[in-house]
């Protein structure tokens, strides 16, 4: 099964940016496994994470977001920082248990609030709640590292929606100085309303979104949204990368490392082996 080649817009857009922040996300789901091989502590304190052997990146200690479902308030190894030379990553992992299915359902909008961010407008309930939870720890992590250059922002599906969400209230609150930013945001559903996308696309933030056209995901929720308490609008953001991979499910069209780590690996044939 055969493909077209990837086209990718201009600089500051980079392949080679793109390429190790889908890898940076592999090791995000690699986190998530350890946890579950360890029992799902969800105490911090009881979780120890290996990070790769041999990374080039020094790693922060996993960051904990709370998925608030109903009653239970279970904490769950979300996301990373990372930084090697002069760029630093904010890495955030996609849908993995129950408790992060019930945050993707949870498309009713709030008002984007948080401190030095105006105008947001409103964005998903679920992706925001969620990514309060982690914030601080993000920002504290960022505000330990020195000599910064660039912020990249990744993650692939949920992870891709809670950069998005992360984006305005990093570029405002975290302390890294003369900093540039960037998004590689990997089968990211929509996220907010029409005047978030506004405030983002007409930042100086470069969000470049990865899309495989057979996948579902980055198609919810729809641009208009209706259910029996509200009608919500959602708009994409940033630039849209596309390419056409069909692994015969809706599972694999999504899988980051099969399909879009694939991908990016191979921009001239982007299809990769379909499982037997």
């Amino acid at each position: 099964m055969t493909s077209k080649p990837l086209y990718f817009p201009p600089a500051p857009f980079d392949l080679g940016d793109a390429l190790t922040c889908s890898n940076l996300v592999d090791i995000a789901y690699a986190m998530y496994a350890q946890w579950l091989q360890q029992g799902k502590p969800h105490d911090p304190h009881c979780f120890r994470w290996q990070p790769p052997a041999g990374a080039s990146f020094r790693f922060g200690a996993p960051v904990w977001g709370n998925s608030q479902v109903l009653a239970f308030h279970d904490l769950e190894p979300f996301a990373l920082v990372a930084q090697r030379g002069s760029d630093a990553y904010a890495i955030f992992r996609g849908t993995e248990s129950p408790e992060d299915w019930y945050v993707d359902a949870r498309c009713e909008q709030v008002p984007y609030q948080l401190p030095n961010v105006t105008d947001a407008g409103y964005v998903h309930k679920g992706f925001f709640d969620l990514y309060q939870s982690l914030r601080l720890a993000v920002l504290d992590q960022l505000a330990s590292l020195a000599g910064v250059r660039r912020l990249l922002l990744t993650g692939h599906s949920l992870g891709a929606s809670l950069a998005m969400v992360g984006m305005p209230d990093l570029m405002a609150n975290a302390a890294l100085p003369a900093v540039s930013f960037l998004q590689y945001n990997l089968a990211g559903p929509r996220t907010g309303d029409a005047a978030f996308a506004s405030l983002l696309n007409s930042g100086p933030a470069n969000i470049y979104r990865i899309v495989n056209s057979c996948d579902l995901v980055p198609d919810v929720p729809p641009s208009v949204f209706d259910d029996l308490t509200c009608h919500v609008l959602y708009q994409h953001v940033g630039d849209a990368i596309t390419f056409t991979a069909q692994y015969n499910s809706v599972v694999g069209n999504h899988d980051h490392h099969a399909s879009y780590n694939y991908a990016l690996a191979h921009p001239e044939q982007p299809q990769g082996p379909v499982p037997s």
